[in-house]
């Protein structure tokens, strides 16, 4: 296993991808965007990508989007 993102790598990552998280569609692990590339400004909300889950390891869709803001 690796060890978990630190600080630095988590605001690293969010600046390159501001709010957009990608999503496992078979095990629903979420992830900064800003990992894996660069999303500033997008014209979609959703977009899928395939690739292989770090989780549950298989090779699957996975979605792009944009995280829901936690306002109450």
């Amino acid at each position: 296993m690796t060890d978990p993102p630190t600080e630095e790598e988590l605001a690293r990552w969010e600046r390159r991808a501001p709010g957009w998280v990608v999503r496992c569609l078979k095990c629903g692990l979420t992830q900064p965007f800003g990992k894996y590339g660069i999303r500033l400004g997008a014209a979609s909300v959703k977009k899928c990508t395939l690739g292989r889950c770090p989780r549950c390891k298989r090779i699957c869709c996975h979605v792009v989007e944009k995280r829901k803001n936690k306002q109450a």
